[in-house]
């Protein structure tokens, strides 16, 4: 893909490129992109909050299983176990999707997440709040000054606006998962950190190439 050259001005910011419109390519060495995520049209986080709820459920019932069959009431309290915890998992399912649109409504239906993306690994950063399009570039900037020594460019409250971060290393990756109908890019590590890269459409191939070619080729991959 053909890079343009970009230049915000003097110092080592200069070098600036763009990878596409989306995506700047930093002095520093890398990538940094902002993504606002619809919590209205993409599911992506709240499937993840029916998957813990549903992993839970399962582990309590297996254990309540476990302890009939031990006690030998298993075969005559199975069909309650099967009811009292069906019941369970929906209304938590019910009370978590609840949870999860009032949320949205408080967010304005999206947040803003910044990435930060080199050969090492990617750093996912969430903002406490949500900010225009110009607030946003603007932390990118900050973020490529202070990483290049510059700390006179970090724009005001750049810290305390970001609400917390998720770093993947790509040595350490061993399930990366692509969806890219939700533009989102799942990554499993061995010390158990799950990350979620999300890029724009025509953003997406370039990251994912990006990603791909730094994981271990042991790393279990699958693209839909």
């Amino acid at each position: 893909m053909k890079q343009k050259e970009q230049t915000p001005g003097p110092g080592p910011l200069a070098t600036t490129k763009l990878i596409s419109t989306n995506i700047r390519h930093d002095a520093d060495g890398k990538w940094r992109w902002a993504y606002d995520f619809s919590l209205y049209r993409n599911p992506t986080i709240l499937k993840l909050l029916w998957k813990i709820l549903i992993f839970i459920v399962l582990g309590m019932f297996l254990f309540m299983m476990l302890l009939e069959m031990i006690e030998g009431n298993l075969q005559d309290r199975l069909l309650d176990l099967v009811i009292v915890f069906g019941a369970l998992l929906v209304g938590l399912l019910l009370l978590a999707s609840i949870a999860y649109l009032t949320y949205a409504v408080i967010m304005g239906g999206k947040y803003s997440v910044l990435f930060e993306m080199d050969d090492a690994g990617v750093n996912h950063i969430q903002l406490r709040q949500q900010f225009e399009k110009s607030r946003i570039l603007s932390f990118l900037s900050a973020m490529a000054g202070a990483a290049s020594g510059r700390p006179g460019a970090v724009a005001p409250g750049l810290l305390a606006a970001t609400k917390q971060s998720t770093y993947s290393r790509f040595s350490q990756v061993r399930a990366l998962q692509a969806d890219r109908r939700h533009a989102v890019i799942k990554l499993r590590t061995r010390d158990l950190v799950h990350n979620q890269v999300y890029a724009r459409p025509e953003d997406f191939d370039a990251v994912l190439t990006f990603i791909q070619s730094r994981i271990p080729e042991q790393a279990t991959t699958k693209i839909r």
